[in-house]
């Protein structure tokens, strides 16, 4: 399965401003892609562009040969799992049911729920409803939910917008871990991060996006250098490429 940005291009309103400009490029299976830059950069919208969510106002989004906004529902979901940056679902879901509704587009499969819980150390929540849950064990939910969608399938896409930002830093770990096993599966992991340095430690491919371009692509060590990083945020970086450590002028 391939997942293609083709000069893909977007706004929010006729009269708004551009938020993705022209942006090119390719998803690659057993790899995890990172998505970073400064805020307002366009990555969040580039994540729902490429989830179908959203369709381009010019260029496309191929999953596989179809235009990605224009597959059925169901088709779509079959084969890429979104978890949004504020993963949220106010009717008094237990925790297994909320992550039940990954299943929604899949056969009804024995264990692909109870599997995606106990990957995301979730298995003694499941009978709490999610929204008494803190912030972050709701985002491991989140994250198992989509986990439980893709169950079955090794070619799956997983489109992931800062799922460790609420994280302590064991869960951060855990949360890696099984990005990492998804990616050793076949699957292509993409995920939005702010964190630089879980990003050059986890990715395997980075994007930087600033003002809605694509600033660079590639293997993270060959992307991530300090003067790629100090054009996209604006301040001077430390020259050790394994710290990634902001400095301010």
């Amino acid at each position: 399965m391939t997942l293609q940005l083709q000069h893909a291009t977007f706004a929010y309103g006729q009269g708004d401003r551009t938020v993705i400009d022209g942006v090119s490029a390719q998803v690659s299976s057993g790899r995890i892609t990172a998505i970073i830059g400064p805020n307002a950069a366009g990555k969040s919208t580039l994540l729902r562009l490429m989830a179908g969510l959203l369709a381009p106002r010019a260029g496309r989004v191929l999953l596989d040969d179809a235009e990605a906004h224009r597959l059925d529902p169901r088709q779509r979901a079959a084969r890429v799992a979104y978890v949004p940056q504020r993963p949220r679902i106010d009717a008094p879901f237990t925790t297994l049911e909320a992550v039940a509704l990954g299943r929604f587009a899949q056969p009804r499969r024995a264990g692909a729920v109870e599997a995606a819980l106990a990957e995301c150390g979730l298995l003694d929540e499941r009978d709490r409803i999610l929204n008494t849950l803190s912030t972050g064990q709701q985002q491991r939910a989140a994250l198992a939910r989509a986990l439980a969608q893709v169950h079955e399938r090794d070619d799956a896409i997983l489109l992931l917008d800062e799922p460790t930002s609420a994280l302590d830093p064991l869960h951060v770990l855990q949360t890696s871990a099984i990005l990492r096993r998804s990616a050793l599966r076949g699957r292509a992991v993409v995920v939005v991060l702010h964190d630089l340095v879980l990003a050059r430690r986890l990715s395997d491919d980075t994007w930087i996006m600033h003002a809605g371009r694509l600033l660079a692509a590639g293997p993270t060590a060959d992307v991530c250098t300090p003067n790629r990083l100090e054009e996209a945020y604006g301040v001077r970086f430390a020259p050790t490429p394994e710290a990634l450590l902001a400095q301010g002028e």
